[in-house]
């Protein structure tokens, strides 16, 4: 979940979403029925049942693809997920963003490590399966970079705190 202040307070319409691995990423990984989606939720705070934190405006998949193959992964390098059209967001709510794959991840070992940073409240939840109902709650995030029509960029807490 990101706030719509962390967002800039103002409309925008998001064309990708970035994520920033860092130095303890392995190289490479595929990830099968790979989605990404958008929504939103009224909350402040998520909760451990994952569809009672979107709101009643349906999410939207931005990004999907049957076999995602990530190569040559390093820290400092955004991993960019170029969506094929654009996300409205309106700010009348917290944006929740979510990602899901189906497994095996192959290599079985292979993970993506992401550089992240302690919200104040649970702003993620985890889950063990695309089929999950519930998942554990944390205030650990991941350092996001949202990339509007307009050319801008708007990067999470971390971001914003690691460019000075």
């Amino acid at each position: 979940m990101v706030t719509a202040e962390d967002m800039g307070g103002s409309p925008v319409e998001i064309a990708a979403l970035g994520f920033m691995p860092s130095e303890y990423s392995e190289k490479t990984g595929s990830y099968y029925e790979f989605s990404l989606s958008l929504g939103y939720t009224d909350l402040d705070e998520l909760t451990a049942r994952f569809a009672d934190n979107w709101n009643s405006t349906p999410a939207v998949e931005v990004f999907s693809e049957p076999q995602l193959e990530l190569t040559n992964i390093a820290g400092g390098a955004w991993i960019m997920f170029e969506f094929d059209e654009p996300f409205f967001y309106d700010v009348s709510s917290n944006l929740l963003y979510e990602l899901s794959w189906s497994g095996p991840i192959d290599p079985p070992d292979s993970r993506i490590y992401t550089m992240n940073w302690e919200d104040d409240v649970n702003s993620a939840l985890v889950g063990y399966s695309p089929d999950s109902t519930f998942g554990y709650l944390t205030t650990v995030v991941p350092n996001l970079l949202f990339v509007t029509t307009q050319g801008l960029e708007a990067q999470t807490f971390a971001g914003v705190k690691s460019s000075f």
